[in-house]
């Protein structure tokens, strides 16, 4: 590792003093902006020349001892690589559930698969369940991704994702897929874990809002407007309304019946706001 950048957006410097015990063995950069694509704009830029590889890591990740070194050996031995990524399993998953993983794969939803990770429509990127060899994937979980320095000079992350952002990664890495789709590898043992830590996370109403907002940009901005993509964006839609009536109706949990609300309000709004949207205006929401 030939340096160690902190983008710090908190708060207090509560990190800042953390860090400065290190030494100059880590680069603190502070950032008052609080925005995950800005920071991870901002540590390419203040990476030093004669980085290769750029890595980045979320705050609630832990890695295995081996990581870089197998990370490292996927780029040796695949010239075309731009990104690998090690395979983590999301607290989220659950492989009981079968009904709910094939509704959800019959509207074009987030669901599980075995070694894939695909892009299906704007709201509907696939994660594998269960990950056996290294595969190639049109799309990256942002926790943790290497990518050689160059690709930067081409693409960056989104800053219109300002503040807690739902697609970004999903839009940077399935803009580099379209470039080259042989480019982004997954690969699995790696030891990552994600803790999924809520700090600094919005209330459930403002989480909605970003969560809809961000997934229409996504599809305004990167899938071509095919009858097919078009047909997808709306059935997804269809889908997740189902299933949200459906447990605010059947689940007795206060928590369902705001989170469906939430969703119709959001979906209103992006509606009602679609020009904004397209614009990129994805942050001028208020509720």
């Amino acid at each position: 590792i030939n340096e160690v950048i902190i983008v710090d957006q908190s708060t207090n410097d509560k990190t800042k003093k953390l860090i400065s015990k290190f030494g100059k063995k880590v680069k603190y950069v502070y950032s008052k902006i609080p925005s995950i694509t800005i920071a991870r704009n901002l540590g390419v830029r203040k990476s030093s020349k004669k980085s290769e590889l750029i890595c980045f890591i979320d705050d609630d990740v832990s890695l295995g001892k081996d990581y870089f070194d197998k990370i490292i050996e996927v780029f040796n031995k695949n010239s075309k690589a731009n990104g690998v990524a090690g395979w983590f399993a999301p607290k989220n998953m659950n492989r009981e559930d079968k009904i709910e993983n094939f509704i959800k794969k019959l509207f074009f939803i987030i669901h599980f698969e075995e070694n894939k990770a695909r892009i299906v429509s704007a709201y509907g990127n696939t994660y594998p369940y269960k990950l056996d060899r290294i595969i190639n994937v049109e799309w990256f979980a942002g926790v943790n991704m290497v990518y050689k320095k160059e690709v930067f000079e081409k693409e960056q992350f989104d800053e219109r994702f300002l503040g807690y952002a739902i697609a970004e990664d999903t839009d940077f890495t399935y803009r580099l897929y379209k470039r080259d789709s042989k480019s982004l590898f997954l690969i699995p043992n790696t030891g990552v874990i994600h803790r999924e830590s809520t700090e600094e996370r919005y209330p459930t109403k403002k989480m909605s809002y970003i969560n809809q907002i961000d997934h229409f940009y996504f599809f305004f901005k990167d899938f071509d407007k095919t009858i097919f993509n078009k047909f997808k964006f709306v059935w997804s839609l269809v889908g997740i309304s189902i299933l949200r009536v459906f447990k605010a109706l059947f689940s007795g949990k206060k928590q369902d019946r705001d989170k469906a609300k939430y969703f119709f309000d959001s979906l209103s709004y992006c509606l009602n706001n679609l020009d904004k949207i397209k614009k990129g205006k994805i942050r001028e929401f208020s509720v």
